[in-house]
């Protein structure tokens, strides 16, 4: 059910075309808190539900992280730090949220960098940087260089302010991942002004799209904390050419066509379990999402019906994030 959401011009037009097709529930699962693209506001959710304590959010073992990567139909190999707990609450949705008792991350005698598009984004919940640290031991072993960081979220989570094209990474458990690496160190120059690596370009593949990459998706992707990644609609369609007819290709369901996300790719963790007021979006579609439904991102927008655009609505936050967050940024 899709209540109380306004849209801009260009994520009606994505509606429009979802209706069209009929695909909006594949769509909707990912609107909700991906407006950034359109600096868009809403008020409500779409298909959105409370967490609660569910067996898919139980990563408290290495041997619950394979189960719940097989029934997700990929393999989990390599590092697991088993998640069981943390003072760190989780409040609202990734897009209207914020947390408390966040953890810092930081690259100081570490082979990972970060990126500094602004001061202080590189907080998070503590699952997130159990995810983070696992990726970087993971891809290490598999022969990918230090990776790079980008946005996590501030020390207390909230929005990032009008003048970011951010409109999620409220809650700490979204990450930016560029699709670059720390090798060649990068200086303090180039972690402050970074300079985006894009693999794609429209419909087409650049030279950059290398297997480092490809692997470094898969990876990331193939992770039972992974509730979806958001890329380019060219990169989810090249990855369903490269695995939808491979074996444990069920990673690929994790993959999210959207606007942007050419030079990055975007995680979204799930809820942790002991964050019960932390608002999940709707479950991913089932299967692929390879075929039709990625095809339909290529096909020209319907006509204009000639109505009028909804105006722009401010997210409201939950009251203990306007308190929480009252006195410091807001």
């Amino acid at each position: 059910m899709v209540k109380h959401f306004f849209c801009s011009r260009k994520l009606c037009s994505v509606l429009s075309t979802c209706l069209a097709i009929g695909l909006l529930s594949a769509c909707a699962s990912d609107i909700s808190s991906k407006e950034s693209s359109s600096n868009t506001s809403y008020s409500g959710n779409i298909s959105t539900h409370t967490s609660s304590v569910l067996v898919s959010n139980d990563f408290s073992s290495y041997q619950q992280a394979q189960k719940l990567a097989h029934d997700q139909g990929y393999i989990y190999e390599g590092q697991f730090t088993p998640y069981q707990g943390s003072s760190s609450r989780i409040y609202g949705s990734t897009a209207a949220g914020c947390i408390e008792g966040s953890s810092e991350l930081s690259d100081q005698k570490e082979e990972f960098q970060l990126q500094r598009w602004a001061a202080g984004r590189n907080y998070a919940h503590p699952l997130m940087l159990q995810y983070l640290a696992d990726l970087r031991h993971r891809t290490k072993d598999l022969g990918l260089p230090p990776l790079l960081i980008g946005d996590l979220s501030r020390v207390l989570g909230g929005p990032y302010g009008q003048k970011s094209n951010h409109a999620s990474h409220n809650t700490g458990i979204d990450v930016d991942l560029p699709f670059d690496f720390a090798l060649p160190r990068k200086t303090p120059s180039e972690l402050s002004s970074p300079k985006d690596v894009y693999i794609v370009k429209g419909t087409k593949i650049q030279p950059t799209f290398t297997k480092s990459i490809e692997v470094y998706i898969k990876t990331a992707a193939s992770d039972p904390r992974v509730d979806r990644i958001f890329v380019a609609p060219m990169i989810k369609k090249h990855m369903c050419l490269l695995y939808q007819d491979k074996e444990h290709n069920g990673f690929l369901q994790k993959l999210r066509p959207w606007f942007g996300h050419q030079a990055h790719m975007h995680v979204r963790l799930k809820c942790p379990f002991d964050s019960p007021e932390c608002v999940s979006q709707a479950p991913v579609p089932q299967g692929t999402g390879c075929g039709y439904e990625v095809d339909s991102w290529f096909l020209p927008p319907p006509p204009k019906s000639g109505k009028a655009v909804a105006k722009k609505k401010e997210r409201v936050l939950p009251q203990k994030c306007a308190l929480l967050l009252k006195d410091n940024y807001l």
